[in-house]
């Protein structure tokens, strides 16, 4: 027995016995440690305080254990050779009296998921206990004290060697196992876990916060479609009808088609696809040119297919939607949340359709608050899946038939809101030909040691991005910095250059000096289409996801970034733009303005209201140039003092949003200077609804914060030849109050 061979062992000095027993009676020559259960918080504090060796060996299992030859004696000289935290091995299982091999796969920093199989044996550094215990004294998990313990213990070790037997009583096929961490008999365990793997994501700076995640602007852009359902498919003759016909069924108030992405089919799968394809229009079959695609490498062919929608919508070759507005479930979802990527609900289900265990799988160990850091600890996310396609396209597809949508599910998780449908969406169906119905060992372990290196490149992305959003802004160069930008972005760098030689004329004004500027390449901002039709229907050039990839951002306040403004008025003009999309306003925003002018002294920062010459007023942002003379005509109100909160406290006096707003730091002094204004653009800016104005009459200026205070804009030539000082007054004065 067990504790024969235990106590056998020179490598043994004593053997506790774990009962929930109360009135068990020890063995003879062990201890009995009386516990609740095998895995509880209270159970590894009294191994932790019973522990005195410099390792603890600890049996996860009742049934019997048979140790292989010097088994101990190997795991022990490992452990000490290498320090580590913990050591596990390679065991045979012993399943209706057949000797089985049973490999592990090593631990890395992606395997977080507390369902990892470490085998029934392992060997903790007894310090490692000892720690624990001392950080986590006053947790009380009921199922998860062991999986706590082991994310926080270092150096975790895997000894490719069968080092003893098990017994194994659960004998089901993979797809029978699949599923069993969303049995909502388990959904206490699940929150427990979720809570400890939550807090282990914090301690390691992977833990990203929901307050940093915006709605997406999903209307931007022109597409003939709103959805494409895309179908991979291989050898499938007996399931794809089914499927395409499914998606055929939807009924939405939206177009929509169907992109079947045939990989070189040759059971008559294609000639199926193709006769449909003939009949039906909605219907495009592509076989793809390359030869070695897996199920990602088909996805990312069809979202890249100009044909493409504007939402990308799952549906698996053997797979049907489970009700006919499925998709335009999908889709009022989308719009409803503003996010990136919607998951549904599905039901288990045999070919005929009838209901397996199971049953529903809705994933409800999702939340908003904190679904995307649950979804490193669980292997899944649900179906269907639909993901808006400018995104996706970004991020792309790994060329794998397994993980592919996992993957995408983490990298959108960390930056975008991901929406959820609880309802039946879908019906997976089992059969004898599912790729996922009785997998072997090996490709068990394959499968989960691709998704545990899924979550170790997330888990360092999302390091990465933590850490880039708290560097520290003590150490800011701008001249680098820009330069660095004229390097990557030779057509930027010329536009500053033209800067130089820009034809500028003064006028004077009320015993001002007025600077005219005539500047073609700002036609982009001062012919900007503000209207919310026409904001909605373009994609937003602040947000990331939209931005040129050769502009470069730097971190500023641990929720701006600092962009080299592509069309300059000044040598030096950069936007500092939020790095969540949301509205622009000056409304708990301007203690920001304050702190940019903080960490930027030798610039000016000025903010454009919507409507009074942001481009972008659909997401926050400012600006900032070198200080210059401000000679504002209309009226505006002066704050300064040394002390930001009283600058706050007389800003709100103010109550202006509808504004221009500079602030700069002189000396120890903050200086704000408020521009409240009447309108956004004059009575003489060319417009279709403005009939009363001649094009004699029409000049292209849309005042923004520096033109009114001086410095005035001219994208046309025969507008800054024609330009008075009488003209600048009217048109200052008449947006200004």
């Amino acid at each position: 027995m067990i504790v024969d061979q235990l106590q056998s062992s020179q490598c043994v000095k004593r053997v506790f016995l774990l009962s929930n027993d109360k009135s068990a009676v020890a063995l003879q020559g062990c201890s009995v440690i009386h516990i609740d259960s095998l895995e509880s918080s209270s159970t590894i504090r009294k191994i932790a305080e019973n522990a005195t060796s410099d390792y603890t060996l600890i049996y996860t299992k009742h049934s019997p254990l048979s140790l292989g030859y010097r088994a101990l004696e190997r795991l022990a000289y490992t452990a000490e050779a290498t320090d580590a935290g913990m050591i596990y091995s390679d065991r045979y299982e012993e399943k209706n009296g057949q000797i089985e091999k049973h490999p592990a796969i090593p631990y890395q920093k992606g395997s977080v998921r507390n369902d990892f199989d470490f085998g029934s044996l392992r060997i903790f550094k007894t310090y490692e206990l000892k720690c624990w215990y001392k950080k986590f004294i006053n947790n009380n998990w009921k199922s998860g004290g062991l999986y706590e313990l082991t994310l926080n213990t270092h150096n975790i070790q895997y000894l490719n060697e069968f080092l003893y037997t098990e017994q194994e009583f659960d004998i089901r096929k993979s797809g029978e196992k699949q599923f069993d961490y969303v049995d909502p008999r388990n959904r206490d365990v699940q929150i427990e876990m979720e809570k400890i793997c939550t807090e282990y994501l914090k301690s390691i700076n992977a833990y990203i916060s929901s307050d940093t995640i915006s709605d997406l602007p999903i209307k931007n852009g022109a597409f003939k479609n709103e959805v494409s359902v895309i179908i991979p498919v291989r050898n499938r003759a007996k399931t794809i009808e089914d499927a395409i016909m499914s998606a055929l069924s939807q009924k939405t108030n939206f177009p929509f088609n169907i992109i079947v992405v045939d990989n070189h089919s040759t059971d008559g799968t294609t000639k199926i696809i193709q006769k449909i394809a003939n009949s039906d229009p909605h219907v495009i079959h592509i076989i793809p040119s390359n030869n070695d695609l897996g199920i990602g490498g088909c996805w990312d062919t069809a979202i890249r297919n100009e044909q493409c929608g504007r939402f990308a919508v799952q549906l698996d070759s053997d797979d049907l939607y489970s009700r006919e507005d499925t998709l335009q479930m999908i889709v009022n979802q989308f719009y409803a949340e503003k996010c990136a990527m919607v998951i549904g609900s599905y039901r288990m289900c045999d070919f005929n359709l009838k209901t397996l265990p199971p049953g529903i799988i809705d994933h409800k160990e999702w939340t908003d608050d904190n679904g995307r850091n649950n979804a490193l600890r669980i292997n899944g996310l649900g179906a269907p899946r639909a993901f808006y396609t400018p995104i996706l396209r970004q991020i792309g597809f790994p060329n794998t038939s397994y993980g592919e949508d996992y993957a995408l599910g983490l990298a959108f998780s960390r930056k975008y809101k991901i929406g959820r449908i609880y309802d039946e969406l879908y019906l997976c169906r089992r059969w004898d030909g599912n790729s996922d119905a009785a997998l072997s060992i090996e490709k068990i372990n394959a499968n989960n040691y691709y998704k545990d290196s899924l979550r170790s490149i997330e888990i360092d992305a999302r390091q990465n991005l933590n850490t880039y959003w708290s560097q520290n802004e003590k150490e800011i160069n701008l001249e680098d910095f820009q330069k660095k930008q004229f390097d990557l972005w030779p057509e930027v760098a010329e536009r500053y250059k033209q800067l130089a030689d820009v034809k500028i004329k003064e006028l004077h004004v009320d015993n001002k000096t007025i600077h005219v500027q005539y500047n073609p390449s700002r036609i982009i901002s001062t012919g900007a289409k503000i209207d919310k039709q026409s904001i909605e229907n373009r994609p937003c050039f602040l947000c990331e996801t939209n931005r040129p990839d050769v502009q470069i951002k730097m971190p500023l306040l641990g929720k701006y970034e600092l962009l080299v403004n592509p069309f300059p008025i000044l040598p030096m003009h950069f936007t500092i733009a939020s790095r969540l999309h949301t509205q622009q306003t000056i409304q708990d925003r301007y203690e920001d303005m304050l702190q940019l002018a903080n960490i930027l002294p030798e610039m000016m920062v000025f903010y454009n209201g919507p409507q009074c010459g942001a481009s972008a007023p659909d997401h926050m942002h400012f600006q900032a140039v070198h200080k210059i003379e401000l000679n504002p005509l209309s009226l505006h109100h002066i704050i300064r003092n040394k002390d930001i909160n009283e600058c706050v406290k007389q800003f709100n006096d103010i109550k202006e949003d509808f504004s221009n707003i500079f602030c700069w730091k002189e000396n120890d002094d903050y200086i704000t200077l408020v521009i409240p204004r009447a309108k956004g653009r004059p009575s003489c800016y060319p417009q279709s609804d403005n009939s009363n104005v001649s094009t004699e009459e029409q000049y292209m200026i849309s005042p923004g914060a520096l033109d009114m205070v001086g410095l005035i804009i001219t994208p046309r030539l025969e507008d800054f030849e024609r330009l008075t000082g009488e003209k600048v007054a009217e048109i200052l004065k008449e947006c200004g109050k």
